[in-house]
């Protein structure tokens, strides 16, 4: 595992976490529907939601430019081996 790996591992944990207590936060104030839960769940769930979707999405962004950047150092068309290598200037152009 690379180190850029383990660094954005804690990240992506700690927002799959937020995830999960978000929507704990929203089931509650489902199944209790009181003014407190539906406050709690639409005000704290809502931050611990959106933050841990940014997170995620920081992660994804560095990720994807990562790997664009890794695809763009290689080259597309591999060079041929010195021996298949012609001289077209000894090719006559017209029969």
């Amino acid at each position: 595992m690379n180190s850029s790996l383990k660094a954005r591992t804690p990240i992506v944990r700690a927002a799959a976490v937020g995830a999960i207590i978000s929507l704990l936060l929203m089931i509650w104030s489902l199944l209790d529907p009181r003014p407190m839960p539906v406050v709690v769940a639409m005000s704290v769930g809502q931050m611990i939601g959106t933050v841990s979707l940014g997170a995620f999405l920081v992660v994804l962004a560095k990720d994807l430019r990562r790997a664009s950047r890794k695809i763009a150092g290689r080259s597309s068309i591999p060079p041929s081996p010195p021996s298949s290598r012609a001289d077209l200037s000894k090719i006559d152009p017209e029969p």
